[in-house]
């Protein structure tokens, strides 16, 4: 009768700690959730930063009559600062494609270009 008890008791106990362990497991740790707001601050940084270059492709292109044949002839022309970078630190790629159309581009997170998490403007 003891050990039916104690059985009882230990089974109750498992399901108890099981029960704690799943409940805690659907959160993130304090760990997960830096890294997520670190990767949400390197995106909006990014977003914003290629905002404000494509203003500064957009005001060369009306003073000029065409837009830039790449980034450092804005620097140039002191529009904007030469080290114009993404959130993770990389520099843009810049491609233009006609007398009035661009395409800006950042790495993303990866750091490759041409992958999935590639963030892209085109003009």
């Amino acid at each position: 009768m003891k050990i039916k008890g104690l059985l009882v008791i230990l089974l109750l106990a498992m399901v108890v700690v099981y029960f704690l362990f799943f409940a805690k497991a659907g959160k993130k740790s304090p760990l997960e959730t830096m890294v997520d707001a670190r990767q949400k601050m390197s995106l909006d940084l990014t977003q914003a930063n290629m905002q404000t270059l494509i203003r500064a492709i957009e005001f060369f292109s009306g003073m000029e009559g065409r837009v830039p044949e790449d980034l450092s002839e804005l620097s140039r022309a002191r529009i904007v600062a030469p080290t114009a970078t993404d959130g993770w630190g990389r520099p843009f790629r810049y491609e233009k494609l006609s007398a009035s159309s661009f395409r800006l581009t950042s790495a993303g997170q990866d750091g490759r270009f041409g992958s999935r998490d590639d963030i892209v403007i085109m003009r």
